[in-house]
C-alpha cells in the first residue's frame, strides 16, 4: 500500500488559466502550460476525449485470452499475434 501523504507535499501558488482564481498546485508551474484550480481541472477532465474524438468512457475494447491463466478478458487495444495479453488480475500482479 502506498504511504503517500498530501500534508508532506510542497505546494506552489498559481493562477488558474481558466477562471483566474488563485490556487495551489503540487508542482512548480513552468509558465509554458496552463494551470487549473481543482474545480476547473475537474470540469476540463470531464470533457476529455480518447482517440478519434470518442469520450474516454466509450473506448473500444477487444476480446483476448490471458496468457497466464487462459481466462477470457477484454483489452483497450487490438492484440497482436505472438504478443502475450493478460487479464486484469495477472497484469496487476506481474507489473508490481
Amino acid at each position: 500500500m502506498n504511504s503517500f501523504n498530501n500534508a508532506d507535499r510542497q505546494m506552489f501558488d498559481a493562477t488558474c488559466s481558466k477562471c483566474g482564481n488563485e490556487t495551489q498546485v503540487p508542482f512548480q508551474p513552468s509558465g509554458d502550460r496552463p494551470v487549473y484550480c481543482n474545480d476547473c481541472f475537474r470540469e476540463m477532465r470531464g470533457q476529455q476525449t480518447g482517440g478519434a474524438g470518442r469520450p474516454m468512457g466509450d473506448r473500444q475494447m477487444f476480446d483476448a485470452v490471458c496468457a497466464t491463466c487462459g481466462a477470457p478478458t477484454q483489452v483497450p487495444f487490438q492484440p497482436s499475434e505472438g504478443r502475450p495479453v493478460y487479464c486484469r488480475e495477472h497484469y496487476k500482479r506481474d507489473r508490481m
